[in-house]
This record gives structure tokens, sequence and C-alpha cells, in this order.
């Protein structure tokens, strides 16, 4: 449920580094009003990394793991490094589908790249 909530943070994400780039593109570059492609991918690797390497890292939380009281420490209940959120970021964009499938297999029912980091979700008690 959380990622429901961060996925419209990182759309308007996307169409604010787009549109500056492509803005600065178009003012440094070229004539046209489209850039390359690669560029726009890389648009939408580097901003969705940047979210969840920022909010991931030193405890903090993304807008939907703040909202559903959800918060992700190691094994030993430590904050994250910016390595081991952008190591996180990584495995979940290589194993996205198989990843979660094996939430449905695992006994402490983690996401396999939370498995292999060593990493939990751990839901956070209410102060009142």
């Amino acid at each position: 449920m959380s990622f429901t909530y961060d996925i419209f943070l990182v759309a308007a994400l996307w169409f604010l580094f787009g549109f500056v780039v492509l803005g600065l593109y178009k003012l440094i570059v070229a004539d046209n009003d489209y850039f390359p492609p690669p560029i726009g991918a890389m648009i939408l690797l580097l901003s969705t990394a940047g979210y969840y390497v920022y909010f991931w890292s030193n405890g903090r939380n993304t807008l939907g793991m703040s909202t559903w009281s959800h918060e992700i420490v190691d094994d030993q209940g430590g904050k994250l490094s910016k390595k081991s959120a952008f190591q996180r970021f990584l495995l979940y964009a290589l194993l996205s589908a198989l990843g979660m499938l094996w939430i449905i297999f695992d006994k402490e029912n983690k996401c396999l790249p939370d498995k292999i980091l060593g990493l939990k979700v751990v839901k956070r008690k209410s102060a009142s």
C-alpha cells in the first residue's frame, strides 16, 4: 500500500525533472522540442532512485511509509545507510515481480531484496 502512495509522488518528480531537463536541453543543445529517448529513461531512473534512496536512508520514510506507519531497518534494528538504500533500490529494480512473489514462500514475509540484504519492514508503534 505504501508503494501506491509513493508512485504518485515519483510520477510528479518525473514530470518536474523532465520539464527542467527538456527546458535546458532546448535552451543549450537543440532547436526541437524532443530529446533522445535514452535521456528520458535516464531521467526516470535517476529521479526514482534519488527519491527512494533519499527517503530510505538515515531513518527517513517515504510519504506512503509514513502514512501506513512502516519503517525499514536492518536485522539488528539499525537505520539504512545510503549504500544499503541504493542496493535495495537496485535489487527491487532487477527482481521486481520475482522479489515480490518471494513473500508468499518466505517464513518471515520478507521480499527477496530484503532477504538478500538483511533488511525488514516493520510497523511502527503509535504514540497514543
